[in-house]
């Protein structure tokens, strides 16, 4: 009768192990892309001064005039983004 028992607590045993083996599949996920990042709007670079849009085009490496108009300097900031 023991060893009828000790089989029975081994199959168990083993089919719970079997189970979990199967439940802890890998799951891979895709990398997540970073967002681009978007072009200030018109309205967001009406509200800096003209010497903040210059050092803004510095900082980004983009070549506008600090000769022209705000405006200009926003549509070459805006193009060149």
């Amino acid at each position: 009768m023991e060893i009828i028992g000790i089989i029975v607590v081994v199959l168990v045993v083993a089919y719970f192990v079997s189970n979990n083996k199967k439940d802890k599949k890998v799951k891979v996920q895709a990398p997540v892309a970073k967002p681009k990042p978007k072009k200030p709007s018109v309205a967001e670079l009406k509200k800096l001064t003209k010497n903040q849009l210059i050092e803004l085009a510095e900082k980004k490496n983009l070549k506008v005039k600090k000769s022209g108009a705000k405006a200009a300097v926003i549509s070459e900031i805006r193009d060149q983004l």
